[in-house]
């Protein structure tokens, strides 16, 4: 016969263990809705040629400036760690030089904690008249500092990026990211960012 210390321990147990599913369940529905946006970028160049919607190419290299917040909001701290929102500054080059309208980044993000990121990998600029999608696929090394435990240095980065290119080159625009272990690791505590991008064309970079 159970007492009632143990129905009050089995209560919690369940009620942890609930709680614990939600937050995961909320986290990977999260990463689901940022890897369908990303693909959906990338594959609407291929249902709407035609339709104004294309792949740019070709152009100049980009310098990327991005300002908002560090670990916004939908992932968990990690076992025994805090979980604060930082403000962040994200910086970025593009190459001008394209494959199939890839093109090569290269950026570093860094929080007011001490953690910052350095990356590489590839982006995709697709462009509806003054409106340009750009989605990023990347990976680098992650420095905690006092910030945000990710558990691990190797970390994947996703982003996507919506602005309005001027009539000088230059776009405006808001920047969503996502630092991730990918689960190579026991646990992916995850960090999601929102930020105001600027980027500027670098026409020393352009491609002939």
């Amino acid at each position: 016969m159970l007492s009632s210390k143990n129905i009050i321990h089995q209560v919690y147990r369940f009620y942890h263990r609930t709680g614990v599913m939600m937050h995961l369940h909320k986290q990977i529905v999260a990463r689901i809705v940022l890897i369908v946006l990303l693909t959906f970028g990338i594959l609407t160049s291929a249902w709407a040629v035609g339709r104004g919607i294309h792949v740019i190419q070709s152009g100049p290299a980009y310098a990327n400036v991005g300002i908002g917040a560090f670990n916004a909001a939908g992932v968990s701290p990690g076992p025994g760690y805090t979980n604060p929102i930082l403000p962040e500054l994200d910086i970025e080059y593009q190459t001008g030089a394209k494959l199939f309208g890839i093109g090569s980044v290269y950026g570093i993000v860094a929080n007011t904690n001490g953690g910052f990121m350095g990356y590489t990998g590839f982006y995709s600029d697709i462009s509806w008249q003054h409106l340009v999608l750009t989605p990023v696929l990347a990976f680098g090394g992650y420095h905690q500092g006092r910030g945000k435990y990710l558990d691990g240095t190797f970390q994947f980065r996703l982003e996507l990026t919506l602005a309005y290119q001027f009539a000088n080159g230059s776009r405006l625009g808001l920047k969503v990211a996502h630092i991730s272990n990918a689960f190579i690791k026991k646990s992916d505590p995850g960090e999601d960012e929102i930020l105001i991008n600027y980027s500027f064309p670098l026409h020393f970079g352009r491609l002939s």
